[in-house]
């Protein structure tokens, strides 16, 4: 089966005042129609642009070096402005982190949906529909997110709803233009454990009834393994292991996926001081040689300081960057 996304050696440069920031390095990513795949790791470990790439909406100032983000059998990295349009929020679209961020808080929530509704017609030099049919997709948009009174809510301001609210408001946004594809950046963030479960379950129901392909990104492995079928874990801006979630989270190879489960609580069993990794992530200005967990890594070796680990298969669809991947 043909993939609908697919990642080949993607490497990204950012220059900065200090020096190059080597944010990716040779990412490999396939996802098919239908699946969906969560990415955790460390904050600052490339989650977020990864994601902004696939959507075009990356740093300006960010250079590919190599590699190839292809869609649909269209390759991104190769469409201009006016291409992008047709394809940003069309068929492929993001629920953003901070609702507070990305809602304009001078606006009602009505206005703001039917806009981004007219704005998809537009871009795809489609005629609008009557108002009264766009009025009426509104509500149909909340509808489809679990908001029951939707009159209410439209004629609302941000500041009005509460967190968890303001959550379904994005996810009716990221949906109004039919996506094939549906990015959810850290979805969850800031909001308590009850509103977390309930947009997961929400983003669960949409994959089920609308045949959603999604890429979820966390540095929450609950979350992601609440959602995800398969799960890519990122460290320091690259892909160290890959799978689906039962075999990553119950079977890990990589030291660092390792030690990412390992600080997770167990409310289970018995109290038990939490592991932590030990030592920070490192600048990616000047990343370490060969692995680059290597610098924190209790298994490193003088090949893991000297050489890349290549990606080896370790299991059925489960691979992992690592030298001693098979101790």
């Amino acid at each position: 089966m043909t993939a609908l996304l697919n990642i080949d050696n993607y490497r990204l440069d950012i220059p900065t005042f200090d020096g190059v920031l080597k944010v990716l390095d040779g990412i490999d990513i396939a996802l098919e129609q239908g699946d969906t795949l969560g990415i955790v790791g460390e904050s600052g470990c490339g989650k977020t642009v990864l994601a902004r790439s696939i959507m075009g909406i990356g740093p300006r100032n960010a250079r590919r070096v190599s590699g190839h983000i292809v869609f649909d059998s269209t390759a991104l990295d190769e469409l201009s402005e006016a291409d992008w349009r047709r394809v940003r929020g069309v068929k492929i679209s993001m629920i953003f982190q901070d609702p507070m961020t990305y809602l304009n808080p001078l606006l009602t929530i009505g206005r703001q949906l039917f806009d981004v509704i007219t704005a998809h017609y537009r871009a795809q030099g489609k005629p609008a529909p009557a108002k009264t049919d766009r009025l009426a997709r509104c509500v149909r948009l909340l509808e489809q997110v679990q908001i029951a009174d939707t009159q209410r809510v439209l004629k609302s301001y941000p500041h009005q709803l509460s967190g968890g609210m303001r959550q379904r408001i994005l996810i009716a946004m990221a949906l109004a233009g039919e996506p094939k594809l549906l990015i959810a950046d850290e979805p969850t963030t800031a909001l308590d454990v009850t509103i977390q479960a309930e947009i997961l379950k929400l983003l669960r129901g949409l994959v089920d009834r609308l045949g959603l392909t999604v890429v979820m990104i966390s540095h929450d492995v609950g979350a992601i393994a609440a959602l995800s079928r398969r799960v890519a874990v990122m460290y320091a801006g690259t892909v160290v292991e890959q799978g689906t979630a039962k075999s990553i989270l119950t079977r890990p190879r990589h030291p660092y996926t390792r030690g990412l489960l390992a600080a997770l609580p167990d409310i289970e069993g018995d109290a038990q001081p939490l592991e932590a990794i030990p030592g920070t992530i490192p600048n990616l200005i000047n990343p370490p040689s060969g692995c680059r967990f290597h610098p924190r890594c209790p298994r490193a070796t003088a090949i893991c300081r000297q050489e890349k680990p290549e990606t080896r298969s370790v299991g059925a669809d489960h691979v992992v960057a690592c030298h001693h991947a098979f101790d």
